[in-house]
């Protein structure tokens, strides 16, 4: 709703004007005093406030949901849509559309939590998601345990050391090799550290790849999240290699540890890999 605006002020400068708009000023601040109230209790009760029966799946990305008509909702406002029965489970984005008289409501979502089809969702607005994470979501993975049977150039690991929280999954395979996958859109930090065990080859974290048979040199650019490097136990340094990379990830980011099938060092430690969400 529009507040009136108020009339022109009394000024002590304007004597011949001053009265009849100190009068006409008073007498506006009751309806202006009205308006702003209904509109408080618009913002903090109704038309930000809804819900909706859609079955959607939680994501990232375009979303559409039917909510009630007549509400506030405007492009670029910030919303979250929390499961009715579990608000853990929720999605956060901006509005891309809403029709007032249809209910129907467009969101790009840019932040999730948890997982699964649901269709009863409480909807409110909210702040922006730019505050540190408060949680510890962490998951570390040591030991080379060789490559996928199938995905033949993507490495195990034989030992996860910690698996904190919900933003990350860790998954391993033996045709397909390990994989973290992102649940919840932020800033990670990740690290991977690896050795040859005789001949010098190439690694590094792969993202999103979807060649997973080619050698980490040779897969497009656009899918090398990290360049690790490639020493080798049998040349006297005995040192591992690696590297680094904090930044934004996406909900539904697959991170994988990507060599060229060279012969890793088996022995502890000398494999390691961490993905870390830090915002």
């Amino acid at each position: 709703m529009a507040i009136t605006p108020l009339p022109t002020p009394p000024a002590s400068t304007d004597r011949a004007n001053f009265d009849a708009r100190a009068d006409a000023f008073m007498l506006a601040l009751q309806t202006f005093a009205n308006e702003c109230n209904a509109a408080a209790e618009a913002f903090n009760f109704n038309s930000t406030n809804g819900t909706s029966a859609s079955s959607v799946a939680i994501g990232t990305g375009a979303k559409s949901f039917t909510t009630q008509a007549g509400k506030s909702y405007v492009v670029g406002m910030t919303l979250r849509l929390a499961n009715t029965a579990d608000a853990s489970k929720w999605m956060q984005g901006e509005v891309t559309s809403y029709n007032s008289t249809t209910g129907a409501l467009g969101m790009n979502i840019t932040h999730i939590n948890g997982s699964g089809t649901l269709a009863a969702w409480t909807i409110s607005q909210a702040s922006p998601i730019i505050l540190p994470f408060p949680g510890t979501d962490k998951v570390t993975v040591h030991t080379g345990n060789g490559y996928a049977s199938t995905d033949n150039k993507i490495l195990r690991f034989a030992t996860i050391l910690e698996n904190l929280g919900a933003s990350i999954t860790y998954a391993d395979s033996l045709a397909n090799g390990g994989r973290f996958t992102i649940n919840t859109s932020g800033i990670y930090h990740v690290n991977l550290s690896h050795e040859f065990s005789a001949s010098l080859g190439s690694f590094g974290v792969s993202k999103n790849c979807t060649t997973l048979t080619t050698a980490f040199t040779s897969i497009a650019e656009a899918q090398k999240l990290i360049y690790a490097g490639g020493n080798n136990s049998s040349g006297g340094t005995d040192a591992p290699t690696g590297n680094g990379y904090t930044g934004y990830l996406a909900a539904g980011t697959v991170l994988r540890a990507h060599s060229d099938g060279s012969a890793m060092a088996g022995a502890a430690g000398r494999a390691r890999m961490i993905v870390e969400r830090l915002f």
